[in-house]
């Protein structure tokens, strides 16, 4: 499971719990995962567009602490390495570096969720690579939007 995807599960099942629960009925938990993880994919160099192989090595740290009054915090912070190496070794390879990070807040009024990634890649012709990423999302108990950017930038 992708992080990106862990954090979209993981923001649903926290706003669930605490829209459900009620309000007093645990006492202040904490917990902390540790993970790590290797993706290997056919993917296209966003810069040149030729075809090759990208992978991903990361690890990273989720702490949750679920609070009394049914409030529940949780962050993630991911750190890895990318390469992408193309299929035709006469196009440019890259390697370089991500961090990310994200966190939520929920409680029976309202949902906030931010994510932040950077990425820098290095290609083997001396470019640079650069992709930036900021979400942020805030929902009120009805469900309702209140607050949303979304921003990926990429530059080669």
């Amino acid at each position: 499971m992708t992080p990106r995807r862990l954090l979209a599960w993981l923001a649903g099942l926290t706003l669930s719990a605490a829209l459900l629960a009620p309000a007093a009925a645990f006492a202040t938990e904490t917990d902390t995962i540790h993970f790590s993880d290797t993706v290997v994919r056919a993917e296209v160099s966003p810069c040149s567009g030729a075809p090759g192989t990208l992978t991903i090595v990361l690890s990273g740290v989720v702490h949750f602490t679920d609070l009394e009054d049914g409030t529940e915090h949780m962050t993630v912070t991911t750190n890895g390495t990318v390469t992408f190496v193309p299929d035709d070794p006469s196009q440019e390879s890259f390697t370089g570096h991500l961090a990310e990070s994200s966190g939520s807040n929920v409680n029976s009024e309202n949902l906030t969720m931010t994510n932040a990634e950077s990425v820098v890649l290095h290609g083997s012709d001396g470019s640079l690579g650069k992709q930036h990423i900021l979400s942020h999302l805030t929902v009120n108990a009805n469900g309702t939007v209140t607050s949303s950017i979304d921003i990926d930038e990429f530059t080669c």
